[in-house]
């Protein structure tokens, strides 16, 4: 049986040794030889590079080292106060009379600053300021220096993109107030300073309201400063200020200033308030306030004139630097008679058909007071002796009132007390109290001496008047935002002696009155005229010679719209109200009404204007000259017991009926 043969190894090729066969690769580099001491390597040399950078890790996150902690302590957030938006001032028509807009300023710290040579060059260039000047604020004392207050937003861009090479060099907000219609109502709209805080006026009185609330922002940054991007996180926004609405109507302030303006360059008086209101809503339509001697265009605002200095020749007038129509303190004069007859009235003393028998002139504690004119005794109605503004007879109506209830009188038409407004600096006014009144008080006070009122409070008095004896409190302000303020009112008068007064006061426009140029065409007025002395002032007694106070006050009976005004000059060449205040409140009036669109209505014949003719009494020429009244004797008698005889048989029928 035959064996085969085991099967043989291949040979190896030539050159080639025997062994077991070499691995392959089916694909790839199948040509490359393996190592697996260079695997082993390799597998060694990653894992320590794990190990290194995992102990790096820790390291970096969980053992910082000090440079680390020092970076990180640089990087940080602070909580930055957002200013918010102020509120803006509008008059009753909506338009803008007064708004807050952001301002840039340049400050510098001159700690801060490396080359003031070449920084100063650099501003100058941006902000057009001497090289010097800036200079000198760069090398000042401090840390806080202000180089240009409230640069244009163009200006703020163009220093802004050159801080970086401006070290010490800042820019902080400074709001701007920017007012439409130039300096027009100053002294009643007010200000707002540099930090953005109301100064005076509305702005004043209503800074909380229109500030708003500010807001709140978180803001990170890195160790240069810079905020990080992605930093700036608002957490609480600012709240806008509100707006708010005047009452004041702009074409009727910007009229009532112009006329008001040119009656002081043509009288040249010292200063001027004009007022006009509708007295049925209290609200304030226009409130001027000039001073004379600011230079021409000029809107900066400035003091009057001292009156104890002589007045330089003007031909300008500016706005003043305070709201005298409630700051402004003067004695009225002969507007201030209104008192003294609403007392009488309504104690039953006279009537409108009254008849006194009036002199020119009469002895109060040994001192003479007299009328404007000398003339014989005449018999003048109580609406005569208004239209004639007679002091004597005047007096002689309050001798038969006690001074508590002519003091009272005065009180109840808000004298002594303030209007309401609530406007900053406004003054109460001031009224003696009886118990202090001197020896010539009860003749001095009725006619409009010893006493201080603002312009504010005597043209309320007439309005409670006008509206029927109810007195409604004045108002400046209409809306604060979108809520209306509210109209308080108080009765003054009894509405038959506000109708009776309203007549007795009819007459002082006309051809016989003391001030025909007060006249309306085509409407009716009712109003009185006063002059009175100008006090020294710094507690300085006595009076500033040939210096005076000229007042006109005055309403509409018969228009639609129910208007009312004062206008009260200082010192003016012409001294009586008659003449120069009288012709502005025409003026003022007749644009008002006007504009307005008012129109006569038809009313009732107004009690109390009873026409008499004054008859002289010729019989007793010199029946009053010796007359003299003491005070002890008021509220007794009209006159003194050492009056001639005549006069003392005369005296007795004085205030009848008639």
């Amino acid at each position: 049986m035959a064996v085969s043969a085991p099967p043989r190894r291949p040979r190896p090729a030539p050159g080639q040794k025997a062994g077991r066969p070499r691995p392959t690769r089916a694909t790839g580099l199948s040509w490359l030889p393996v190592s697996r001491r260079r695997i082993a390597f390799l597998r060694v040399a990653g894992s320590l590079m794990a190990l290194v950078l995992v102990v790096r890790l820790v390291q970096v996150t969980v053992f910082p080292g000090a440079n680390y902690r020092s970076l990180a302590s640089q990087e940080g957030y602070s909580l930055v106060s957002m200013t918010p938006e102020r509120g803006s001032v509008l008059d009753s028509a909506g338009q803008v009379l007064a708004a807050s807009v952001p301002r840039s300023t340049v400050v510098v710290d001159p700690l801060m600053i490396q080359n003031p040579i070449a920084e100063a060059a650099r501003l100058s260039e941006i902000l057009g300021i001497p090289k010097a000047t800036i200079r000198s604020e760069m090398l000042a004392q401090g840390q806080y220096v202000y180089v240009d207050h409230q640069i244009s937003n163009s200006l703020a861009g163009k220093v802004r993109a050159a801080l970086g090479q401006l070290p010490g060099v800042y820019l902080v907000n400074e709001p701007a107030t920017v007012r439409p219609n130039g300096a027009m109502a100053a002294s009643v709209i007010g200000n707002v300073s540099l930090w953005g805080q109301g100064q005076g006026g509305i702005e004043q009185e209503l800074n909380s309201v229109m500030t708003g609330k500010p807001g709140k922002e978180l803001l990170s940054y890195d160790p240069s400063g810079s905020t990080l991007p992605g930093g700036t996180k608002v957490l609480d926004a600012p709240v806008q200020g509100s707006n708010v609405t005047l009452t004041l109507d702009s074409a009727l302030q910007l009229r009532t200033e112009e006329a008001l303006s040119n009656e002081m360059v043509a009288s040249q008086a010292r200063a001027g308030v004009a007022i006009i209101t509708n007295y049925k809503t209290g609200k304030v339509l226009a409130m001027a306030n000039l001073v004379a001697g600011a230079p021409p265009n000029s809107n900066q605002l400035s003091g009057a004139v001292p009156t104890d200095q002589p007045q330089p020749h003007f031909s300008y007038t500016q706005q003043a630097p305070v709201n005298m129509a409630v700051d402004y303190v003067y004695e009225p004069g002969s507007v201030a008679k209104i008192a003294t007859f609403a007392a009488a009235l309504r104690a039953g003393v006279i009537t409108p058909g009254s008849e006194l028998v009036v002199p020119d002139q009469i002895y109060l504690d040994g001192t003479r007071f007299h009328d404007a004119e000398t003339h014989a005794p005449e018999i003048l109605s109580p609406q005569q002796i208004l239209e004639q503004s007679s002091n004597v007879g005047t007096i002689m109506i309050a001798s038969k009132l006690s001074p508590q209830a002519i003091d009272a009188s005065f009180r109840n038409f808000g004298w002594g007390v303030p209007t309401g407004l609530n406007l900053p600096g406004e003054s109460p006014g001031f009224l003696d109290p009886p118990s202090h009144w001197s020896g010539t008080a009860p003749g001095s006070v009725p006619i409009g001496q010893d006493e201080a009122v603002t312009p504010m409070q005597v043209l309320d008095s007439y309005n409670s008047i006008a509206n029927g004896g109810v007195l409604v409190t004045p108002r400046l302000v209409s809306r604060i935002g979108a809520k209306p303020t509210p109209i308080s009112t108080r009765r003054v008068l009894p509405a038959s002696v506000a109708s009776v007064m309203t007549g007795l006061l009819s007459k002082v426009t006309d051809a016989n009155g003391t001030a025909p140029a007060a006249a309306v065409p085509g409407f009716a007025i009712s109003g009185k005229t006063g002059t009175a002395s100008v006090p020294y002032g710094g507690g300085r007694p006595g009076y500033v010679p040939g210096g005076y106070m000229a007042t006109f006050v005055g309403f509409s009976t018969n228009s639609s719209v129910p208007l009312s005004a004062i206008v009260v000059l200082t010192e003016p060449q012409q001294l009586y109200g008659g003449l120069t205040s009288a012709k502005v409140f025409s003026q003022i009036m007749s644009y008002a009404l006007y504009h307005t669109g008012a129109h006569v209505v038809a009313t009732t014949p107004t009690a109390g204007t009873v026409s008499l003719t004054p008859t002289a009494v010729a019989s007793h020429p010199s029946t009053f000259a010796g007359c003299r009244i003491f005070p002890h004797r008021f509220g007794a008698s009209v006159l003194g017991t050492n009056c001639p005889a005549a006069a003392r048989l005369t005296s007795s029928s004085l205030l009848g009926a008639g």
